[in-house]
């Protein structure tokens, strides 16, 4: 059944606190004075939510056990494993702890109740409460996501996967990246997602190169008749698959990687300006998402219409983008602050945005683009960095500094 975002007229989502997965995943601090603390990334979450996570922090050496005691409905809902019903799990101090919830088909909210206790000694019970059927919002803080935009032709799905552990991170079940999917046009608006530390960029498979449909294996369904049929390309001369998060950002793992082949990841690009200067542009995005240690770049790239050229197709005429465009957010230094938590000051965004047309490779760079990130808003009507304060959003949205970006 295709799941519809409707309007809400009131946020109802409770943050326990602006948690951003993958915020300042550099290198674990001793933290021998940390304080102990356990939350939940979102307390209230909607009748379709799959996933949560719980945050655990505290001195370093301490370890934990984490129970479901119990869970309101008629079945169980909420589980520590993807695939099978577990109550209980343990871990060391820091490390993230995933829920996975099955959807709410009932016209009644459901409770579950969550203990943690640590080997020294702090203890806390958690609430987390999924909505009731037909509820459906938009409850994520993560840095790179922009507002939610009402309209029945948008589909807004996060795809999770599974990255592989090595001297950077942990790995485990994580986003991969979220879209704003348009029925009509066929396309997304957008697609955004995290880089860190070269996490994703670790060469532990070949390209994958597979493209396809969005199995829908994982909620909400964007119906297989509305996405693009790009097996064997779009059928036009001059036109690549373009993907939004690049499949070079993803090599982690075969199954990130294998998801940016999805249609619902693909736009159509001019194909000399996306083998050149559109490529150029995203190697250095790999590049800024490496540098620091705690070093978590935001980003958001999408398409513009402003003109009402199509694409025949088999599912129907795919639009095809007048620009394409990029947002970028990250901290300044080596922070290990939240990104809701910066000032100004202690960030740094940038824009830039092309034309869907041929560019000459021997003339433009991907500084030719630069722009700021409120210009981009203006374009297209999204809006941006919507988990930092209003008014360190609005200054950080003007900025158009090019040396912040090394070799730009």
């Amino acid at each position: 059944m295709m799941l519809k975002i409707k309007q809400i007229g009131a946020l109802l989502v409770t943050m326990s606190a602006m948690l951003v997965l993958f915020a300042g995943c550099g290198d674990k601090e001793d933290g021998g004075d940390k304080e102990s603390l356990a939350t939940l990334v979102a307390e209230t979450v909607s009748s379709s939510t799959t996933t949560n996570r719980i945050s655990t922090q505290g001195p370093s050496g301490i370890t934990f056990e984490a129970q479901i005691v119990s869970q309101g409905g008629d079945t169980e809902w909420c589980s520590f494993d993807l695939n099978k019903q577990v109550s209980s799990v343990g871990g060391n101090v820091g490390d993230p702890v995933y829920l996975y919830l099955k959807q709410n088909s009932s016209d009644a909210d459901r409770k579950a109740t969550i203990d943690v206790t640590y080997t020294n000694g702090y203890s806390t019970s958690l609430t987390l409460t999924q909505k009731a059927a037909g509820f459906i919002d938009y409850d994520r803080s993560w840095g790179e996501q922009p507002e939610y935009r009402s309209n029945d032709a948008y589909i807004y799905k996060t795809y999770f996967a599974t990255f592989v552990s090595n001297q950077f991170f942990s790995g485990g079940k994580l986003r991969n990246y979220s879209v704003c999917y348009d029925l009509d046009k066929h396309i997304s608006h957008w697609v955004a997602y995290p880089i860190f530390r070269k996490v994703y960029e670790t060469p532990a498979l070949s390209r994958v190169n597979a493209f396809g449909y969005d199995p829908n294996d994982q909620m909400p369904v964007i119906p297989i008749s509305d996405q693009q049929y790009i097996d064997r390309g779009y059928g036009v001369s001059g036109y690549d698959r373009g993907h939004m998060l690049p499949q070079a950002s993803r090599y982690n793992n075969y199954e990130p990687n294998r998801m940016t082949y999805y249609a619902t990841n693909m736009m159509p690009q001019n194909s000399t300006f996306n083998q050149n200067l559109w490529a150029g542009l995203e190697g250095k995005v790999r590049g800024w998402g490496g540098m620091g240690k705690y070093d978590t770049l935001y980003v958001v790239t999408g398409a513009a219409f402003k003109n009402s050229k199509t694409i025949n197709n088999a599912n129907g005429p795919i639009a095809v983008p007048s620009h394409c465009w990029k947002v970028l957010l990250r901290q300044r230094g080596d922070l290990n602050k939240q990104i809701s938590e910066c000032t100004a000051d202690e960030l740094k965004a940038i824009g830039f945005l092309f034309t869907n047309e041929y560019h000459d490779p021997d003339t433009t760079s991907p500084r030719d683009g630069v722009c700021t990130v409120k210009e981009i808003e203006e374009l297209t009507g999204f809006t941006f960095f919507r988990n930092l304060d209003p008014a360190v959003a609005d200054a950080v949205k003007t900025q158009k500094n090019i040396s912040d970006w090394s070799g730009l």
